[in-house]
């Protein structure tokens, strides 16, 4: 999950709608969005992991990056290989 969280990318596409991506071996998969929450949880440099994150939505960044690639995976109808 972490690799993919890596390729996690975005760009506005209309008003509260952005396109997310990531990028398995070399390939673009993408969808539209408009978990605006994640998006700012997910890119907001400033949401600090370290912090006490408990009123807000998402607790930290990584957990809401998760719910985006989730969100990708499950638009392509592609499962994740879990590393053991």
């Amino acid at each position: 999950m972490n690799e993919l969280i890596k390729t996690l990318s975005h760009k506005k596409t209309g008003f509260g709608h952005f396109e997310i991506a990531i990028v398995i071996d070399g390939k673009n998969f993408d969808t539209t969005t408009n978990d605006t929450m994640a998006i700012d949880a997910a890119f907001d440099e400033c949401y600090d992991d370290q912090k006490n994150n408990e009123e807000r939505w998402f607790e930290n960044r990584s957990e809401a990056q998760e719910q985006l690639v989730n969100e990708i995976l499950e638009a392509n109808q592609l499962e994740l290989e879990l590393e053991k």
